[in-house]
């Protein structure tokens, strides 16, 4: 275990200690995506910050949740590379990437919530070697996020939906969100076109959501068997107007959405 781990500990009666948490690892690959999360931990315990690998990790409590928070920062290579750091070096019990993403399936819309159950490459094609979006030596393409900690997730979306959905979409001038669950794809490209966007629901139907990070998060965990849970609020279709959609929705509501979904997962997980 690094000497870097965040594990909470609690005073005995003979004086000893003892592990009751690891703690859990939070990442976004954009500043606006994660909110005011850190403001909060340096509010609630302090905030401990190790860099490693040119990325600050930020170490502390928040809403009653030991925690480790950084920024994966954008793309693949750098999610996984980020994820590699926060098992290996600071134990995290488990991973939650929270972002925004472009809507793919039809009936996902800017200001929608999507909750992963699988993730996939879709830019990953090694044919004729192996099958197109198969990882080589995996045998696998779609990595499932860990069941019990996205439907976790999901209730802490609905949540957020119930209480604050209707004030959200008037403030924002968007439709009042709702939550979906399912395949969420990612690649090294930001999908802006509508032609692009087709091409995937063509060769990926059932794909809700596309994004950069969330399949190499995912397949990460799975190599070393700690679970994971990706949310995406939807800040774009993917299409031609996607660059003018994503900027305005990152800078205008993706930190508050954010800051309401983490906050209820977080204090329903101390809960339990």
């Amino acid at each position: 275990m690094s000497s870097a781990s965040v594990n909470t500990r609690v005073n005995t009666a003979d004086g000893g200690a003892h592990v009751t948490h690891r703690p859990l690892g939070i990442l976004a690959a954009l500043p606006q995506e994660l909110g005011d999360l850190i403001e909060a931990m340096r509010g609630e315990s302090g905030v401990r910050t190790i860099t490693h690998g040119q990325r600050d990790y930020h170490l502390g409590t928040v809403h009653g949740a030991p925690c480790v928070v950084t920024l994966a920062r954008v793309g693949k290579v750098a999610a996984a590379a980020t994820v590699s750091a926060l098992i290996h070096e600071f134990d995290v019990e488990a991973v939650v990437f929270t972002g925004v993403a472009g809507g793919v399936a039809t009936e996902v819309r800017v200001g929608d919530i999507v909750v992963a159950n699988a993730l996939l490459q879709h830019d990953l094609d090694a044919t004729p070697l192996f099958p197109r979006f198969e990882v080589p030596l995996l045998g696998m393409s779609r990595f499932a996020a860990d069941a019990a900690l996205a439907a976790q997730l999901a209730a802490a979306c609905e949540r957020f939906v119930a209480e604050e959905g209707a004030a959200s979409a008037a403030r924002f001038g968007t439709r009042e969100p709702r939550v979906h669950r399912g395949l969420i794809i990612s690649g090294d490209q930001f999908v802006a076109s509508a032609v692009a966007v087709k091409a995937l629901r063509d060769v990926l139907p059932d794909a809700l959501a596309v994004e950069m990070e969330g399949a190499a998060i995912a397949q990460v965990c799975h190599e070393y068997g700690v679970p994971c849970a990706i949310v995406r609020t939807i800040s774009d279709t993917a299409d031609d107007h996607a660059p003018q959609s994503f900027v305005s929705f990152l800078t205008e509501i993706a930190g508050t959405y954010s800051n309401a979904i983490l906050r209820r997962f977080l204090e329903a997980r101390r809960a339990g």
